[in-house]
């Protein structure tokens, strides 16, 4: 969730200054953005996506990592809610230098943010492969994929939507159920 906030800093002077924050905050072309507090049902999403992937891949080959671990470029830093990255990075590291799927769990405050910004950014990021944002309120799953071909993502993701589905990621040859996602989640469906 993203909260009000207006701090501008270069982005030097912001890496410095959020090793002495105790909240999180993203960066944005000089713009600090201050996340708040989460749901359970987003922490719990969010762990059920990362053991769902840890479960599936081969961890000799890939790391995969929940919030506080940043992605970022020249316009951006970023703390994506899942990152999945080859293994054997810098475990002193705090950033991902070549993620490889990057997932957000929307909040109420976040729609625009997740929806229609961060898709660009990420997306420029070379190594990214595939972006998911997935919905809190109910089952449904918003994936961009790179194509294998031509090596650009789509203008428009692949809406996954039931607990039946699956959400298929195309980099790694797997599919992770929605059933997994929301184990344990109630969602409008479920009323």
């Amino acid at each position: 969730m993203n909260a009000p906030f207006e701090l501008r800093l270069e982005k030097s002077a912001f890496k410095r200054w959020l090793t002495s924050q105790d909240r999180k905050y993203e960066w944005t072309e000089g713009r600090v953005v201050q996340m708040t507090n989460v749901t359970r049902g987003h922490a719990n999403i969010v762990m059920n996506i990362a053991y769902g992937l840890r479960s599936r891949l081969d961890l000799d080959k890939w790391s995969v990592v929940a919030s506080d671990f940043g992605v970022e470029d020249a316009a951006f830093l970023r703390f994506p809610d899942v990152i999945v990255e080859p293994a054997g990075g810098d475990p002193k590291g705090r950033r991902a230098e070549h993620a490889v799927l990057l997932v957000e769990v929307l909040s109420p405050s976040s729609v625009d943010t997740d929806m229609m910004e961060k898709p660009e950014e990420y997306m420029s990021l070379p190594t990214v492969e595939a972006y998911v944002v997935v919905s809190q309120e109910e089952a449904l799953c918003w994936i961009w994929q790179r194509d294998q071909a031509t090596r650009a993502f789509p203008p428009k993701p692949l809406k996954v939507q039931g607990r039946d589905q699956a959400l298929d990621i195309g980099c790694f040859a797997m599919s992770l159920p929605l059933a997994d996602i929301y184990r344990g989640i109630p969602t409008n469906e479920d009323c």
